[in-house]
């Protein structure tokens, strides 16, 4: 006696009808995501977003970097706040996220935090 229909792996999709197998799934592709059981892949990942393929959600830029393209298929999409500036949040869809190092302080490129100048050294705001 067949059991009870199963869902679909999510990041996969299937437009089959009475599928008698995973066999019947596709991956989504990159940029678009799904959750389990579902018949298409429509939904792009949303700006500060990434997708490789095949996911059941998108993956945040990480700090220190970001993106305000939709359906982004790749991490190389987020970019990164410039030297002397930093930025915590991950997932940010703009440079507005980007906040410069105080005076005494610096980063290099895609920093999540400004480091401390060290004994011997000085900097000015923004370096």
């Amino acid at each position: 006696i067949p059991g009870p229909c199963q869902e679909f792996t999510a990041g996969t999709y299937s437009e089959a009808m009475g599928a008698t197998s995973e066999a019947t799934c596709s991956d989504c592709g990159a940029g678009k995501f799904s959750g389990q059981a579902a018949s298409t892949c429509v939904e792009e990942c949303p700006a500060g977003t990434y997708s490789i393929a095949a996911t059941s959600t998108c993956e945040d830029c990480i700090a220190g970097k970001f993106s305000g393209a939709t359906g982004a298929t790749s991490e190389a999409t987020c970019q990164d706040c410039g030297a002397g500036k930093y930025s915590s949040a991950a997932g940010a869809i703009s440079d507005a996220t980007c906040s410069d190092c105080t005076a005494g302080k610096f980063s290099s490129q895609a920093a999540s935090t400004c480091s401390v100048c060290i004994a011997g050294k000085h900097s000015g705001a923004a370096s």
